[in-house]
């Protein structure tokens, strides 16, 4: 910008009219050029001064924008360092309670294992001596009907009593021709059934194996020899109700009767000829010519099946 000139000594200005004062001696006079030559070199002395202020404090800035770059590039590798530090400190633990963590499950496993193990062997011991025990009873349970018969598919009487039941068993050792004197029975039991049945079965308790045994075989020769007329419930002396077949055997244990059951199956599916029971005992054979095979449990009967298909 340029300054307004200074008041000349020059020049006065009264009521608006320019008078001239008349020029000093000592001051040489100049021309109205010349002084707008002088004010033009002020002024551009004075934009080149400013200028060059300018230009200085765009330098400035420049070089505090060049520090404050690296100070903060310094800032951010100082916060990235600390980054860095803080993530690796976590990892190590985060690792650290990880492996913590692996190697309590490990030793979790490893005594899951151990219990596992040692219950299956705790098992593999206690199924062999509950087989034990089951044989044992099976053994006990043999030897406490030992003696005893059982008549199935006896029809039920009105009032029946226990002298009727005598008098039944009575009737039939007539018929087949034993001596089954009521001294030769310890008892006779009507076995309970749904109150719907029409038959159930009788036990008859001898008083010895031997006339068990006797009674037994006298049944088996007179339904051979009356192949027409099988032993039936008339010759238990029942007339009140129509005449139904009645079977005699030896009387079975539970586990027998499943087992003999499962035999008589195995035996119709593979071709075997004969298959009946002894003394408590279940016995298998092919035909006439064949050993007889003794059935002790289940599982032998299934390795036989096997032994078959293979």
């Amino acid at each position: 910008m340029f300054k307004t000139p200074p008041k000349s000594p020059l020049t006065e200005v009264t009521s608006n009219k320019v008078k001239r004062t008349p020029p000093s001696h000592n001051i040489p006079s100049r021309s109205e050029s010349d002084i707008r030559k002088l004010y033009a070199e002020e002024a551009l002395q004075l934009n080149v001064t400013q200028r060059n202020k300018r230009k200085h404090q765009t330098e400035i800035t420049s070089v505090e924008l060049e520090t404050f770059k690296n100070e903060l590039k310094e800032m951010m590798r100082e916060m990235i360092s600390a980054n860095n530090s803080r993530l690796d400190k976590l990892e190590g633990h985060i690792t650290g309670e990880l492996e913590k963590s692996l190697t309590s499950v490990s030793d979790q496993l490893s005594s899951l294992e151990s219990k596992i193990t040692s219950l299956e062997k705790e098992r593999s011991c206690m199924v062999l001596k509950l087989s034990a025990l089951e044989e044992k009873l099976e053994v006990y349970d043999r030897n406490i009907i030992k003696t005893s018969i059982e008549i199935r598919n006896v029809p039920k009487q009105e009032k029946e009593s226990k002298a009727m039941l005598y008098q039944m068993v009575q009737c039939l050792s007539k018929k087949l021709d034993t001596s089954s004197e009521l001294t030769n029975i310890r008892d006779i039991i009507r076995q309970p059934s749904k109150k719907e049945n029409k038959t159930s079965s009788i036990t008859v308790e001898f008083s010895n194996t031997l006339n068990r045994s006797n009674f037994l075989t006298a049944v088996k020769e007179y339904n051979k020899k009356n192949s027409n007329n099988k032993i039936s419930s008339t010759h238990l002396g029942i007339t009140s109700t129509p005449q139904t077949p009645i079977y005699v055997a030896e009387q079975l244990t539970t586990l027998t009767k499943r087992l003999f059951y499962l035999a008589r199956n195995y035996a119709k599916s593979n071709q075997y000829s004969y298959c009946w029971t002894s003394n408590g005992r279940v016995l298998l054979k092919k035909d006439t010519d064949s050993q007889a095979i003794m059935v002790k449990n289940e599982q032998q009967l299934k390795q036989l099946a096997q032994t078959v298909s293979a």
